[in-house]
């Protein structure tokens, strides 16, 4: 079960159901990468430094300020922000319920699973299966890290989903584009061409399977560090960091996946760099 670190209610009239709130991204499946020292590949960190006195700051001793202007800054403390919040802080208050074609998917931003929690199966089936039913979503407020968002919910298979969407004012509009909006004689376009368009589509039109679609820049990345790992000297005592000096071969390997993946999707795939360092102390990241 993923973490979370968001526990609160829905609320709709006087129902309320306890749910958790996880994030839908599986972070495991990305690949993480970290700035080195090219020289003995140590890693760099960043310091948290003054930009007054020049010196470190602890973490204990950072707060949050709001940038009035270039000359001034004002503090915020976090008892602020947690009255700003409210009740919201800990709750999805659905304000209205629209019809599902009505919500403009284009406006998602973000979406979340929510899971009920003790006692909250029973008010949790009667939301998501009465939203499937009549083909609604709840729209709501939601606070998050100290920030709030409209969203909606909308029922998907067994679970509720919390989708965060853009405000209207942070949408840029297709009018703010040079967008070909004349009619199409304006463009010189046959209707053979059209014809041949729309067979071309149709032939290569099927449907829809997202299980067979895999990143696989990040599957090459992941099998070019397997193969690296094993030329890795073996380690001895101290906190030398070693060296991997010595290149190895992996181009006829990838050429192989590269070649079965571009019969799949012909998609093209780079070939990771051959001459390569990795220090032996640091574990693979997968």
């Amino acid at each position: 079960m993923p973490r979370s670190n968001w526990k609160g209610v829905i609320s709709f009239g006087l129902v309320t159901i306890p749910i958790i709130l996880y994030p839908s991204k599986n972070v495991q499946a990305d690949i993480s990468f970290h700035q080195i020292d090219k020289r003995d590949n140590s890693r760099i960190q960043y310091q948290r430094i003054n930009s007054n006195t020049g010196k470190k700051v602890e973490w204990n001793d950072i707060a949050r300020g709001y940038a009035l202007d270039k000359e001034t800054m004002i503090p915020v403390p976090d008892e602020v922000l947690k009255y700003i919040a409210g009740d919201k802080a800990r709750s999805i208050d659905i304000d209205t319920f629209i019809d599902k074609k009505d919500l403009d998917l284009f406006t998602i931003d973000n979406f979340y699973y929510l899971v009920p929690d003790k006692n909250g199966q029973k008010g949790y089936v009667i939301l998501r299966n009465c939203l499937a039913e009549t083909n609604k979503v709840g729209i709501a407020k939601v606070v998050i890290s100290t920030k709030e968002y409209l969203s909606a919910l909308i029922p998907y298979g067994d679970a509720l989903i919390l989708c965060l969407l853009k405000y209207d004012a942070e949408m840029r509009k297709s009018e703010d584009f040079d967008l070909p909006n004349k009619n199409i004689s304006a463009y010189k376009i046959s209707a053979k061409e059209m014809d041949i368009a729309k067979k071309l589509i149709k032939s290569m039109s099927s449907k829809w399977h997202p299980d067979k679609y895999v990143d696989e820049y990040q599957k090459l990345i992941h099998q070019w560090v397997e193969e690296t790992v094993k030329h890795l000297p073996h380690k001895k005592t101290g906190k030398t960091v070693k060296k991997l000096t010595h290149a190895v071969n992996l181009v006829d390997l990838l050429k192989k996946s590269l070649a079965a993946s571009s019969k799949q999707n012909n998609r093209r795939i780079l070939v990771p760099y051959k001459n390569h360092k990795l220090s032996r102390h640091k574990k693979a990241t997968h």
